[in-house]
C-alpha cells in the first residue's frame, strides 16, 4: 500500500524530506506514489508524537531510561542528533531512538496496511462508483 511505504519516513528526522522520501520510496517498491504522498504529509503533522513514540519503545525493548519522558521534551535537532550518535554507540540516546523507530517502524507498516486494506475493501464499490460518476462529468 502506498500510503504504508508513504508513512514510514514520518518516524525518522528527515529534514523536512519526508514526504519527497515516501514518493521515492513508492516508486522503488511500485506503489501507488500519490498515496505515498498522503502517507508522508500525514506524519508531517504528528512528527512530535511520532519521535516521542521512538524513545518510549526503545526504552521499554532495551529497559533504558530515556532523556525524553513528555511529550514537550521532543525536539527536532535533539533528535537529529540522537539518530546519528544511535549509529556510533549502542549505549546512547540515540541508539534507544533508532530501536524504537525500527519496531515503530515495523508495528505501523503492518497496522497501516490492514486499516487502508479494510477500509478500501469495505468501501470499495463505492469509491468505484464515485470515481465513474466523477468521470462520466468530465
Amino acid at each position: 500500500s502506498g500510503v504504508t511505504i508513504g508513512f514510514i519516513p514520518s518516524w525518522l528526522p528527515t529534514f523536512g524530506l519526508g514526504p519527497v522520501l515516501s514518493v521515492g520510496m513508492a516508486r522503488i517498491v511500485k506503489a501507488n506514489t500519490v498515496s505515498a504522498l498522503v502517507g508522508g504529509v500525514m506524519g508531517t503533522f504528528i512528527w512530535p508524537l511520532l519521535f516521542f513514540l521512538n524513545y518510549q519503545v526503545g526504552s521499554l525493548l532495551l529497559d533504558r531510561n530515556t532523556k525524553v519522558n513528555e511529550l514537550d521534551e521532543v525536539g527536532y535537532i535533539d533528535a537529529i542528533e540522537h539518530a546519528y550518535t544511535g549509529i556510533v554507540s549502542a549505549h546512547s540516546s540515540g541508539f534507544i531512538f533508532l530501536t524504537g523507530a525500527i519496531c515503530n517502524i515495523l508495528i505501523s507498516s503492518v497496522l497501516i496496511y490492514i486499516m487502508v486494506y479494510i477500509m478500501f475493501k469495505t468501501n470499495r464499490v463505492k469509491i468505484l462508483n464515485k470515481i465513474s460518476i466523477n468521470n462520466i462529468k468530465i
